[in-house]
């Protein structure tokens, strides 16, 4: 008697905390801007998405799951060629479903009798909702891992590569989410899941060139930054959309505020490349204060109130992470001149913002992105 196998593929993606440049990296508007460039840092907050098959089950079908949203779905075969709408909990995970199930029986895989088999797909994620770390795109990366694996081959034993196949999944991930959030989506956070590390990306048309910056750079920023959630979370769709909406109409004063925003992206660049923590925290200053003018609420009082009380201590600078209006963000200190001295002073930091109600969250810089695992188990 033969032993059946079911298959597992596990995948995990880190989130990103984006330094400086984003919204620039939604289409059209990096098209309108003179090289078009966002900075980000993988960070350790994965999102992590599992798929298990199990061939000629006595009960075939779909399950989906979102451990976070404490969401779990149950559907036929035929529901998932029918289109059928489904929670806004698990429409992401659907839909990414049903194009590689497409996508596998358009490859011919007519003999692996998918309809008989019953497919799990479970997804989890560290950052919290709204953070502003790009988590639903990463969950979508971490889900693209497993699907991809097991649509791009008969007996789903290879993971797929994202250093070969990374930007055209790249593609497929930001069209489908783009119909879940009905609103144009950007591009960096599925590059900081993808390939991890720390990146400059610049944007252009047809083409997107991506730069890994020099990885012992990493734990110099880790040194550097404190990341607090604020405890309210934001949709960055919403507040991009309202940007995107202004730069397309030809608000001048908008474009040229995303203008010096991406030209403040390069300043940082170059500062890190040249190790000047001064500069590096110019640079991000210089972002932040932009930013800030783009639109009402991307900001908080409590947020300002607290970066003024820290910045009588030390000569700090900071952001908030994606769209704003809550979610994270990070603060930057240029020096830290002997380990206890700058133990202290963060610390110190630190208390002043948790005294605003702010949440830290550790991380680590992360050199590397999705990551895909296969196993076979016998039943």
């Amino acid at each position: 008697m033969s032993i059946k196998q079911k298959t597992i593929i596990e995948s995990q993606a880190p989130t990103r905390i984006d330094l400086a440049g984003g919204t620039i990296d939604i289409w059209p508007l990096y098209l309108f801007l003179d090289r078009p460039t966002t900075l980000n840092l993988a960070i350790n907050l994965f999102a992590e998405a599992r798929l298990e098959i199990t061939p000629e089950s006595k009960q075939p079908g779909i399950c989906l799951r979102s451990e976070d949203q404490n969401t779990e779905l149950l559907l036929s075969w035929a529901d998932l060629r029918e289109r059928r709408q489904v929670p806004p909990q698990v429409e992401l995970h659907f839909k990414l479903l049903r194009f590689f199930y497409e996508k596998r029986r358009n490859a011919g895989w007519t003999e692996v009798k998918d309809d008989q088999s019953s497919l799990t797909l479970s997804t989890r994620a560290k950052s919290p909702a709204g953070a502003g770390l790009g988590g639903s795109s990463t969950l979508s990366i971490a889900m693209i891992g497993s699907l991809a694996t097991w649509a791009d081959s008969q007996d789903s034993n290879i993971p797929i590569n994202p250093l070969h196949s990374g930007e055209a999944f790249i593609e497929i991930v930001r069209d489908v989410e783009t119909t879940v959030i009905q609103v144009p989506a950007g591009l960096q956070d599925y590059y900081g899941a993808m390939f991890g590390g720390l990146q400059c990306l610049q944007w252009g048309p047809g083409t997107h060139q991506r730069e890994s910056l020099d990885p012992s750079l990493i734990p110099e920023l880790e040194k550097r930054i404190l990341l607090f959630y604020s405890g309210q979370s934001r949709n960055s769709g919403i507040n991009n959309w309202a940007l995107f909406k202004g730069f397309i109409d030809q608000q001048s004063e908008i474009r040229a505020r995303f203008q010096a925003i991406s030209n403040a992206t390069t300043s940082l660049k170059n500062a890190l490349l040249s190790r000047d923590w001064a500069a590096t925290g110019a640079a991000i200053a210089e972002e932040w204060k932009i930013r800030k003018t783009l639109a009402p609420g991307i900001t908080t009082s409590s947020i300002d109130q607290a970066f003024q009380e820290a910045h009588r201590l030390a000569p700090i600078s900071g952001k908030v992470c994606g769209a704003g209006g809550g979610g994270c963000f990070f603060v930057y200190l240029p020096e830290v001149a002997s380990s206890n001295e700058g133990s202290h002073l963060k610390t110190e930091i630190q208390e002043i913002f948790i005294s605003h109600g702010m949440r830290p969250l550790p991380f680590e810089g992360v050199p590397h992105g999705l990551r895909v695992q296969v196993r076979h188990e016998g039943f």
